[in-house]
């Protein structure tokens, strides 16, 4: 049996898989932007208007305004396809393109100034995995050594308080606990003629962090609202094997910061069935400078203990959304909103294949007296992302195909 000896590609690309997160619709590096129908209908105008239970998640000081305990579910599916093609030819796609993200909300008003709340999401994650069989990732294809599964999993627990300081002015915070699991996927090196060695990494961690609202309703048609999600540190511990090779598991960590999140947003009530918001949001991805792993040794690869710079930037969003209650007991949603991603060109691999995106939606709701649904569509335009910095190991043409459906029924007691 031959043994080819670890290059320092795998190294890096190992290094770099750990942050196993995919692009996805609404993401930008590894978070979910919009969570819920009322979200994605509106897009880009969320913050300060929103009026139903996901307002623990987009602005907590706006729950205070909910009369009825309220509980929703309203999972999401993303269909997502990521095609790579590199400089001389070979040619790499994902497969299982289809994700599911469950989400739950519940409101509780306690009297006319005070309200609590707890929201169950998925504010980051989903999943990343190339087919094997194509030809970039053949042995001495330029993806051999990159990963070919990511996969993060995150669940968040955010329980949360507001309460109406005066008629014009209502806060809101709350506490996030955030369980997060890690696992990546990545050939090694070549056992057989049909076969190679795969680095299999799983962990798990917990972070803990939290979320302000403060709405000021500047008259009866207009808001002004500004929301703050706190950065959170997940330290992951697990292990680390190599299937298709004899030997024992090992140790696996790493450590992954969550940016801070500030949101502003404007909200206007043209007349009483129509309305319209313009959000800005700045996301703290700098905080992503250099990404560190920990491993045990692993037979034939050795200790891969390591640094590797990142330098993501600061990105931001911009957008407007509105809606209409155009008949009794509807409502049609659209947006808009700006995504700019934070992966430069010298650190961008097929882990994370971001790009600045452009995305457009639509929503309709129905409310009956206790029942309510929703369903939104996204369609997410992202720019297609060809690599040729010389300070990244891996070139190539990246092109993305996203649609986004949510959908929401909410019960009112």
């Amino acid at each position: 049996m031959k043994i080819h000896k670890q290059t320092p590609l795998l190294r890096l690309s190992l290094a770099t898989a750990v942050l196993v997160v995919s692009t996805g619709a609404f993401a930008e590096g590894f978070r979910d932007a919009t969570i819920g129908a009322f979200d994605l209908g509106r897009s880009g105008g969320r913050i300060a208007q929103v009026d139903d239970a996901t307002a623990v998640q987009n602005n907590p000081a706006n729950i205070v305004d909910i009369t009825n305990t309220e509980a929703q579910l309203t999972p999401s599916v993303i269909y997502i396809n990521v095609d790579y093609k590199s400089p001389t030819g070979e040619s790499a796609s994902t497969i299982h393109p289809i994700k599911v993200l469950p989400n739950f909300f519940a409101t509780v008003p306690l009297n006319d100034r005070m309200a609590v709340g707890l929201g169950v999401t998925v504010p980051y994650g989903l999943g990343n995995q190339w087919d094997k069989s194509s030809s970039a990732y053949q042995l001495g294809g330029p993806l051999y050594n990159a990963a070919n599964f990511g996969k993060l999993t995150t669940i968040n627990i955010n329980p949360t308080f507001a309460y109406k300081l005066c008629d014009r002015l209502q806060i809101g915070v709350g506490l996030d606990v955030m369980w997060s699991d890690l696992e990546i996927r990545q050939l090694a090196f070549p056992v057989s003629a049909t076969q190679s060695a795969e680095v299999h990494g799983d962990s798990d961690g917990v972070g803990v962090g939290g979320n302000l609202g403060i709405t000021w309703k500047i008259d009866d048609r207009q808001r002004l609202a500004l929301t703050y999600r706190s950065t959170m540190t997940v330290d992951y511990s697990g292990t680390a094997r190599l299937e298709n090779f004899p030997g024992t598991p090992t140790s696996f960590g790493s450590q992954i910061k969550y940016p801070n999140i500030v949101q502003l947003g404007y909200g206007i009530a043209l007349t009483d069935k129509i309305r319209l918001e313009s959000d800005v949001e700045w996301v703290q991805f700098s905080m992503f400078k250099n990404l560190g792993i920990t491993t045990g040794v692993l037979p034939a690869v050795g200790n891969l203990t390591q640094t590797i710079p990142e330098n993501w930037h600061d990105t931001f969003t911009v957008g407007f959304g509105g809606d209409w209650k155009f008949a009794d007991h509807w409502v049609l949603r659209a947006g808009y909103q700006f995504f700019e991603s934070p992966v430069p060109d010298s650190t961008l691999s097929p882990t994370i294949p971001d790009a600045n995106q452009n995305v457009f939606t639509i929503g309709l709701g129905w409310h009956g007296r206790h029942s309510s649904l929703e369903a939104a569509y996204g369609l997410d335009f992202y720019n297609d992302r060809n690599i040729t910095d010389p300070a990244n190991p891996i070139h190539g043409k990246y092109s993305f195909n996203v649609h986004l459906i949510s959908l929401a029924y909410n019960y009112a007691f």
